[in-house]
């Protein structure tokens, strides 16, 4: 059931792990056929986790999601628990060990972007973020910005001699201004990590609800940051767009403007820096944003902090 290019990324990525894994995962699908009753339907076209559309035995649609055993698979599984409620996808079933989320599917599963209209999808975004936002408990497993940050002293290290894609001035200002955003936050949220058009789908049943989240910990202004990375290229002004996106997460959501957009800078060159470990060209997506960023730092003279 695992279709051969999820096998040879999954290879590409681990090697013999990855092999013995997707083995392991086969047998898995199979026993929970047997077990559970479930019937499944073709898998869906995904990067990193093996998903596909299930039928519990009662005829509720459900989704299987299947995940290699690492950091990322694991935290989901505690950011599903963590934000269990009204705006995000429901658990039916799981098995942390085994490696396996049964979640509700989430039908007709329109995306955010399909409505069009860019105030409409920043409203809902809003009111998804509000319900999903809330202190971290004592002991969490989840990974801060900080951590995530180190991406950017990674890829340094790669590129010591200044030889990489992005320009070292910009990765040094990231560096710079992440260093003074953390040594000066004061309230930390969980946060999704991952909130953009795609992982915000339309349920008849629930409305609008956010699925895949990483969890991260950090400020409220750094999870409106991937939103803004996508769906920009085809705008006839992407400047005058974020300007749009970034005033009104602040409006609506009552952030610090000058925070967000500083992390709007930071996270946009990280997302370049990780598309450089994945040997991945997006890293331009990355570079294009974060200097739209500095563009709109300098404009407010921001960066400062």
């Amino acid at each position: 059931m695992i279709p051969e290019y999820f096998q040879a990324k999954m290879e590409a990525m681990y090697g013999d792990k990855g092999s013995a894994w997707v083995e392991q995962a086969e047998q898995t699908i199979l026993s929970l056929q047997e077990k559970r009753s479930l019937s499944f339907g073709e898998p869906f076209s995904l990067s990193y986790n093996f998903v596909v559309p299930a039928v519990l035995p009662d005829g509720t649609s459900a989704v299987l999601k299947m995940g290699y055993p690492n950091k990322e698979f694991s935290n989901e599984f505690h950011a599903l628990r963590e934000f269990a409620g009204d705006a995000m996808v429901k658990v039916i079933d799981s098995d942390q060990e085994a490696g396996w989320i049964i979640l509700t599917h989430i039908q007709p599963g329109r995306a955010l972007h399909s409505l069009r209209d860019e105030m409409k999808q920043l409203k809902i975004f809003a009111a998804i973020a509000e319900k999903l936002w809330h202190k971290p408990s004592t002991t969490h497993p989840f990974p801060d910005v900080e951590a995530w940050s180190e991406g950017i002293r990674r890829y340094k290290s790669r590129f010591k001699d200044g030889n990489g894609p992005l320009p070292e001035k910009m990765i040094s200002k990231a560096e710079s201004l992440f260093s003074r955003l953390l040594g000066s936050s004061e309230e930390r949220y969980l946060l999704h990590g991952d909130l953009h058009h795609e992982n915000i789908l339309y349920s008849e049943s629930a409305g609008w609800t956010a699925i895949d989240p990483k969890g991260l910990i950090g400020e409220r202004e750094y999870d409106c940051i991937q939103y803004t990375l996508n769906h920009w290229k085809d705008h006839e002004d992407p400047y005058e767009l974020l300007k749009f996106r970034t005033a009104a997460f602040s409006s609506l959501l009552s952030l610090s403007y000058e925070r967000l957009i500083s992390y709007g800078f930071c996270h946009s060159v990280l997302s370049a820096c990780w598309c450089t470990e994945d040997g991945s060209d997006c890293w331009k997506n990355g570079a294009a944003i974060a200097e739209m960023y500095e563009r709109l730092l300098n404009e407010n003279k921001a960066g400062s902090l």
